[in-house]
């Protein structure tokens, strides 16, 4: 089974068996030199025993461990061993370090005659596996070598926007790369003014970026620093939203005949902290006949004009509303009214002395009637305009020329009389009548 150990190369690279360890012992190289397979002869330090009255060094491996069983390839393993010199005079030892079976490192240490010293070797792996340690024949046990574990890093981030109304959210961007030897779950964790507010669980393969996206809604005013997993990310403020509020109407004409148009305009001033977007409406009878959308900055004002048409008669209420804020705003513009008119009589009639001209027609409330009637002087005309329910609307005696406009206030018959009051047969008089009625 073979493994390698990365000696601090500086490429990361697997290399030769006999680089598995970087040592660490002071003054220690790490040459490996002259190293091989076998135990030290019993001068230099083998685990041999000599005569009896040998009085060379005789060194013994009393004791070797490993200072984990289980390491990563990113963390340093360190094997220690304990070198006995059993025999009358001090030597040098040769101690190897093996990797099931297979030497990749010695040190040599001297030890007094009838003393111990303690050699170390350290280093760091370059491969997962499980390997079997051991200093000259001494079992220091079997280590397991993983890959290391998952490690984030929030490399990026990004924020949809700064400026937020109450009652509105954040989106949050993160990118996480997991910088690790396993792939792994993360946690995004979204902090506002340090306060954790929202997580996601993000899987990320080793060696990967993925990106996750939190959210958050603000329900009161006020700056607020926002980061992920202790990665700022920017400052966010929170106001009240953009409202709107409508400050002035007007309308260019009040009475308008059928078909005509007329010109409205409203002033819509924007009272929040925000800018914003609001739906100015004209609305007719309550229906909406018009639109327009203006987007104001804080205190902004602008006026917005409409036009309207009628087609049919009638009184009309107008009205305009601002949606877009935390309330509508509405001003009423008034009533309009729409008339359509027309010539009931135009004709040239002769009324002789002391006797009348009438006219009836069948009228529905609030309809003008406008009676014009001329003749030529020295004769005195008398309009009456009676009502169904007999009483006069318009009675009056002029020298040559009537012109009277009256509003029915009922509907049903109404009677229109030019009378020549004169007494003198001579005294008729050719009158030139017009009768218009508008109903609105």
């Amino acid at each position: 089974m073979e493994h390698d150990m990365d000696d601090h190369t500086g490429e990361g690279l697997p290399i030769n068996r006999r680089g598995l360890l970087r040592l660490g012992g002071a003054g220690l190289g790490l040459g490996l030199a002259g190293c091989t397979d076998r135990g030290a002869d019993d001068g230099s330090g083998g685990n041999g025993s000599g005569t009896e009255d040998d009085t060379r060094p005789r060194m013994v491996v009393v004791e070797a461990s490993v200072s984990a069983t289980t390491v990563t390839t990113e963390e340093t393993l360190e094997v220690t061993a304990t070198v006995e010199n059993r025999g009358d005079s001090e030597g040098t030892f040769n101690a190897e370090l093996r990797m099931d079976d297979v030497i990749v490192q010695t040190e040599s240490v001297t030890v007094p005659a009838g003393g111990t010293e303690t050699v170390t070797f350290s280093g760091e792996f370059a491969e997962p596996g499980e390997y079997a340690v051991s200093v000259n024949g001494e079992s220091a046990g079997t280590v397991v070598v993983e890959l290391p574990p998952p490690k984030f890093e929030v490399r990026e981030t990004s924020i949809d926007r700064t400026t937020v109304p109450i009652g509105e959210g954040i989106e949050v961007t993160a990118t996480v790369a997991n910088v690790g030897g396993r792939a792994g779950t993360f946690g995004a964790e979204l902090r506002v003014d340090g306060l954790s507010v929202a997580t996601r669980e993000v899987r990320v393969e080793a060696g990967a970026e993925e990106s996750v996206t939190l959210t958050h809604t603000f329900t009161g005013p006020g700056e607020y620093a926002v980061g992920v997993n202790g990665v700022a990310v920017d400052t966010v403020r929170v106001a009240p939203p953009a409202a709107f509020e409508i400050t002035a109407t007007a309308v260019d004409r009040r009475l308008i005949a059928v078909g005509e148009g007329i010109e409205v305009t409203a002033t819509v001033t924007n009272v929040g902290n925000l800018a914003g977007t609001t739906t100015v409406e004209l609305e007719r009878d309550g229906a909406v006949i018009g639109s327009r959308e203006e987007t104001l900055a804080p205190a902004e004002t602008v006026t917005v004009h409409f036009r309207a048409e009628f087609a049919e008669p009638g009184a009309y209420e107008l009205n305009v509303a601002s949606t877009g804020g935390p309330t509508a705003s509405e001003s009423g513009v008034g009533t309009v009214y729409v008339r359509e008119c027309s010539i009931a009589v135009s004709e040239t009639v002769t009324v002789e002395s002391r006797s009348s001209q009438e006219y009836a027609f069948d009228l529905k409330e609030n309809v003008d009637v406008t009676i014009a009637a001329t003749t030529r002087e020295g004769v005195e005309p008398t309009l009456t305009v009676v009502g169904p329910s007999g009483d006069p609307l318009i009675e009056g005696t002029t020298d040559g020329e009537i012109r009277g406009t009256v509003t029915t206030r009922e509907a049903g018959r109404h009677e229109i009389r030019l009378e020549n009051g004169a007494f003198l047969p001579w005294q008729s008089g050719t009158w030139a009548v017009e009768i218009e009625t508008c109903t609105w």
